[in-house]
């Protein structure tokens, strides 16, 4: 018997490191994953056939689409810090290279899965009307993005475009499709850390961990007073696989997955942390907080949306799907997973600290 196949853009991203082997495990499928780098893929399982490339190259949609039956999307260049420093390759990775993919899963009847973001929903929760609300959702929310000149809003602006395209092939044309908002998935291999492995500035998370590894205060941008809802990649993962297994109920939906049990300041998550290290490394300075203005963080063309919480009704309904990771026991595996990686190429105090020994899940 044949196996069934999936491809996997961005395979060897962060959340494409976790839903790998998840794809494989439950599903026993051969795995086309697609990606310029596949350090966070670990394994070496023969039913995973790496292609290290971009999607743009020549030939590679061509190939995804001709040999799987479904495609997962995750591919984007998905850092606040970059909208607004490399806003035209933003725009490119989450809507100019992803056209022909459309396109062409849509002239061959392959069923897609594509990763939008939470983005979309601009700087706050209004309803069709404008009207403010509590919560977030897929079908009743408005779009609310900044002016133009806040070039924060170029990611969301081309993912929310991406959908709209993806939702007219659905909806004109037969693409069989599903659309995943994710709500601040966090998890260990989430992003670089500037110095070691990358440039520039990584996701809040990598920014506290490198800012407690270095001995550094953690830099609160505008106090960090902004709310989000943090899930376990664990319990994204999850999800992807009942869409997986779900795809007439999923067909044509646009899903919100995140935790809203799981919502605090990012000030907050910068005290959590700092709380968590110093019981994983005893030896470490005590953790300093200093507040910095968004201006002086990101620089020109920053902008921000004060709280982001998910309505996860649908998927509730649709999946019978709950996130289960509370944020304090998902913590100390991601500082663990950072401690180990990257705790003897920092030169700081911490690293010379005895290190923890715990594997991280």
């Amino acid at each position: 018997m044949t196996r069934s196949r999936i491809a996997v853009l961005g395979a060897g991203g962060f959340i494409g490191s976790h839903l790998v082997p998840a794809l494989v495990q439950r599903f026993d499928c051969e795995i086309d994953a697609v990606d310029v780098d596949f350090q966070k893929l670990a394994g070496d399982d023969p039913r995973v056939h790496r292609l290290q490339a971009r999607v743009e190259e020549p030939g590679v949609v061509e190939e995804v689409t001709r040999r799987s039956r479904l495609v997962i999307s995750l591919t984007a260049l998905c850092n606040p810090a970059l909208y607004s420093t490399i806003p035209l390759e933003v725009i490119d990775a989450s809507f100019t290279h992803l056209l022909p993919l459309v396109k062409r899963c849509t002239e061959r009847n392959v069923r897609l899965i594509h990763f939008s973001t939470a983005e979309v929903y601009g700087r706050r929760a209004v309803d069709a009307d404008g009207e403010p609300t509590q919560q977030m959702h897929e079908d009743d929310s408005g779009c609310l993005l900044g002016p133009v000149h806040r070039e924060r809003w170029t990611y969301a602006c081309a993912k929310q475009l991406m959908e709209r395209v993806i939702w007219a092939h659905g909806q004109h044309q037969n693409l069989e499709f599903s659309i995943v908002r994710p709500f601040n998935t966090i998890g260990p291999r989430m992003d670089y850390l500037p110095g070691v492995d990358g440039e520039g500035i990584p996701r809040v998370l990598a920014c506290f961990i490198n800012q407690l590894l270095c001995g550094e205060p953690l830099r609160l941008v505008e106090g960090g007073r902004q709310r989000r809802a943090f899930m376990a990649v664990a319990d994204m993962v999850d999800a992807v696989c009942l869409m997986i297994e779900r795809p007439q109920a999923c067909r044509g939906q646009i899903l919100n997955l995140g935790n809203p049990n799981n919502e605090l300041s990012i000030a907050e998550l910068g005290h959590l942390l700092a709380q968590e290290f110093a019981e994983l490394v005893p030896r470490s300075r005590p953790a300093r907080f200093e507040h910095v203005s968004a201006l002086q963080f990101y620089g020109e063309g920053y902008d921000d949306t004060d709280q982001r919480v998910p309505d996860i009704g649908k998927a509730r309904r649709i999946l019978g799907w709950q996130p289960k990771v509370g944020l304090r026991e998902m913590l100390p595996d991601i500082l663990r997973d950072y401690i180990e990686r990257y705790g003897a190429r920092i030169p700081s105090q911490s690293a010379r600290s005895p290190l923890p020994q715990a594997s991280v899940a």
